[in-house]
């Protein structure tokens, strides 16, 4: 009986340690493969519907997802505030953002930049137009004395900042000497200034365009250009590693380089993306301006 006890101990400790091992090859592998799969997640501020953003975002965060070799989300926060709180909280990695949005992020300590969105001109500035019914009294600034003036969002670069300096820079204080409105949509915005439910719109003039092949704007006429403003960043949140930030950027900015992210690049023209470029510093020197001049 002592003998066979002594066995079974025996063979009780081997299954033990035979365990332990087993669950030290099993275990290991995986903790490994779990740092590699952290989930980046990418978030989108946009004026557009959730459903619509994630339609128009999904291929690029499937082509960093396929770089990255890990799991790209979209995250879409719904406005500025919370985007700002979803940034401080770590629920965002990376983001997309208008000019004015990153500026005002930045400046808070919150935002670094990756990279500085080329529109479909080729250019990373663009302009806004103020525009009215063509049989409308309207034909200069001069003449929105009183009258009810359709921006897109309050936090928007070419949807406000750039017209409201504009008019501004031309003698006119918007929202003192006239009545502002917010449509948070671009279609609103020139179907309002069709219907007659405000007098004059305005919109980034890249954007004007290409909803002018959505929407009829033969009845409408453009009276102002804004000066010029930055275009929208992809940032990221500074307490981010650095590695990951620098990673992030390389692939992005040789998307056009790479077959695959050439064909993702073309489906962003409707968003007048044509790539990402190295982001310059002195946007900020143009957004500081406007805001100065717009007594934003």
């Amino acid at each position: 009986m002592h003998k066979k006890t002594m066995i079974q101990r025996t063979l009780s400790r081997l299954r033990f340690f035979l365990t332990v091992f087993f669950l030290l090859l099993l275990f290991a592998p995986q903790h490994s493969m779990a740092d590699e799969q952290k989930t980046i997640r990418f978030g989108v501020l946009s004026i557009a519907q959730p459903s619509r953003i994630f339609t128009n975002w999904q291929p690029f965060a499937d082509y960093m997802s396929q770089q990255l070799g890990q799991p790209v989300e979209i995250v879409i926060p719904r406005g500025f505030g919370k985007m700002k709180k979803t940034i401080s909280e770590g629920g965002v990695d990376f983001f997309y953002v208008n000019s004015l949005v990153f500026y005002r992020l930045k400046q808070e300590g919150k935002a670094i930049a990756v990279a500085q969105m080329q529109n479909i001109t080729g250019q990373t500035t663009s302009h806004s137009e103020i525009f009215v019914k063509r049989d409308s009294s309207i034909d200069t600034v001069d003449d929105l004395q009183d009258k009810n003036i359709a921006y897109v969002s309050p936090m928007g670069a070419g949807g406000y900042l750039a017209p409201r300096a504009y008019l501004y820079e031309s003698g006119l204080q918007s929202g003192i000497d006239n009545h502002e409105s917010f449509t948070k949509n671009l279609s609103n915005t020139i179907h309002g200034v069709l219907l007659g439910d405000y007098d004059a719109g305005t919109m980034c003039g890249v954007n004007y365009k290409l909803m002018s092949k959505k929407i009829e704007t033969g009845e409408l006429k453009v009276i102002a250009v804004s000066n010029d403003y930055p275009e929208n960043v992809i940032g990221a949140r500074s307490t981010l590693a650095q590695d990951e930030i620098t990673k992030f950027r390389h692939i992005v900015l040789n998307m056009p380089d790479n077959p695959e992210g050439k064909v993702v690049l073309q489906n962003m023209q409707k968003m007048k993306i044509k790539a990402f470029v190295n982001y310059n510093k002195a946007m900020e020197t143009i957004t500081e301006g406007l805001l100065t001049t717009g007594k934003l």
